[in-house]
């Protein structure tokens, strides 16, 4: 994959696109593992925009998609349904790819 190409697919969701407004905002140093590099063992936490936007931003360069609305379903997916003990970024990632639906 080209580096121009991911970044692009990086910025196609960002806050903005986020369809819930109840998350906190928290500042991570640019390497920090929970909004940087690849979805690993680190904690994930479903409160946390950042740490949303970044795994869903993620997820759609690896599963190459394209669209916004797909990360608003990952977001409604981890928002609403999420179990509690699904709490690392790998987990999320397997969770999310039995459960998002079209």
């Amino acid at each position: 994959m080209s580096i121009f190409r991911e970044i692009a697919l990086m910025i196609l969701f960002s806050r903005r696109n986020l369809h819930y407004s109840d998350y906190k905002w928290s500042v991570y140093a640019a390497n920090d593992p929970h909004v940087n590099g690849k979805p690993d063992e680190t904690s994930f936490n479903k409160a946390e925009g950042n740490e949303v936007v970044y795994l869903i931003n993620k997820l759609m360069i690896l599963w190459d998609y394209r669209f916004a609305n797909t990360g608003n379903k990952m977001e409604k997916l981890i928002h609403d349904k999420l179990p509690e003990d699904v709490n690392q970024q790998k987990e999320v990632l397997s969770w999310i790819k039995e459960n998002l639906k079209f």
